[in-house]
């Protein structure tokens, strides 16, 4: 196993074969970056950029290389603490954007118009029925003709919304934390679909843990299983939370923020490392632990914050982890036996706090990535053999 750590102003190749990530572009940026996301509209793709402060920015992304043009800047949020979740939810040609206000504590729907420009059309605000209460985190999933919105942050449970064709959100159920479940302070969900049953996986930010609902048709959630952080696990302030299906294989992969870093409810009395823990899951939603793969001075996993995930084929992925503390990049390989194996070190320079996304444009793969510490936006290029 090989780890090398170049600074981002070089030319950044990995001497391991077939892999390698190359600076296209930097740009600046006014504020603390939190969440960047890159959606296609029509033909085009445009990068939506946010953070503390109440405004986002657009940029358009040119085609071919990758670079960032700066398109506007929009006022989201009343007061500074901005936005921290981002999603695209397209409806018979309308694309929406739908976003997270910690700032407003609201749920909230923006029009994306074929410029990429965004005007907002529609908003729903924290209640006694919802938590929603400093959103930070949302995730769509469609079912049939029906799209749901699941919504979650820093209060004791999760909510879910349905969007219609004209962006209008209806509340379609609220779950509230409890001793047997893990939603007090939901930050990370990821969903797969699994034998025809569509499920969800949310990280418990101060419960320390994660659960798995099944979603049924009407968009509730029946709650199927648990893991709880323990003295071998990594869930201490889970945080990130992605999931992946390799051949006949399901995995979850899940991050945290130690208690070395955040005071939690259930705050371990003593730090063993950060790490990424990574679970299999089956057709009945079971979560069982697999496998989990520890920092150390070469594998740069503190305070992960994000993790993006390249799906070569069945057998393959690159999977992309942001940390706060190590400012930088972990990359890992990870095969249908569900080990991550690193085999490159990005380092930045500035913390990741969750502000990063992959996309495919034009058959060419960039990954996107805010500083939260420093005013600099950068996309990379991703090239690979299979």
């Amino acid at each position: 196993m090989i780890i090398f750590t170049l600074s981002c102003a070089d030319r950044i190749k990995s001497e391991k074969a077939g892999f390698g990530i190359d600076l296209v572009d930097s740009s600046n940026y006014s504020s603390q970056q939190v969440s960047v996301e890159i959606f296609k509209v029509k033909n085009d793709h445009f990068a939506y950029v946010a953070g503390e402060t109440e405004n986002m920015e657009i940029y358009s992304i040119d085609q071919t290389t990758g670079s960032l043009a700066f398109l506007e800047k929009y006022q989201v949020a009343n007061q500074w603490g901005g936005v921290r979740a981002l999603t695209n939810v397209n409806i018979k040609n309308n694309n929406f954007l739908v976003l997270g206000n910690k700032a407003d504590n609201s749920l909230e729907v923006h029009k994306i118009l074929d410029s990429g420009k965004i005007f907002r059309i529609n908003a729903v605000y924290d209640s006694d029925t919802t938590f929603i209460d400093e959103i930070v985190t949302i995730h769509n999933i469609k079912i049939k003709d029906r799209n749901f919105i699941y919504a979650g942050g820093l209060d004791k449970g999760l909510s879910c919304f349905e969007i219609s064709e004209n962006g209008d959100l209806h509340h379609i159920q609220s779950i509230e934390d409890d001793d047997a479940l893990f939603i007090h302070g939901v930050i990370g969900m990821s969903s797969l679909v699994i034998d025809g049953k569509n499920y969800i996986i949310t990280g418990a930010f101060f419960d320390g843990g994660i659960s798995c609902f099944e979603i049924m048709e009407n968009g509730h959630l029946k709650h199927v299983s648990n893991v709880k952080d323990n003295n071998l696990l990594f869930l201490n302030g889970t945080f990130p939370v992605n999931t992946i299906q390799l051949g006949d294989q399901n995995y979850v992969l899940v991050g945290h923020r130690h208690n070395l870093h955040y005071a939690t409810e259930n705050a371990e009395p003593e730090y063993h490392g950060d790490g990424i823990n990574v679970f299999k899951i089956n057709g009945e939603g079971q979560l069982n632990l697999h496998n989990t793969i520890k920092d150390t001075d070469k594998i740069r996993l503190k305070g992960s914050t994000r993790i993006e995930i390249l799906k070569v084929n069945e057998k393959k992925a690159f999977v992309f982890i942001g940390s706060r503390d190590d400012k930088g990049v972990q990359i890992c390989t990870f095969g249908e036996d569900g080990l991550l194996r690193p085999i490159k070190t990005l380092d930045l320079g500035y913390a990741i706090y969750n502000g990063m996304t992959l996309k495919k444009i034009d058959n060419k793969w960039y990954l996107l990535i805010g500083a939260y510490d420093k005013n600099v936006l950068e996309m990379y290029a991703i090239n690979f053999t299979s």
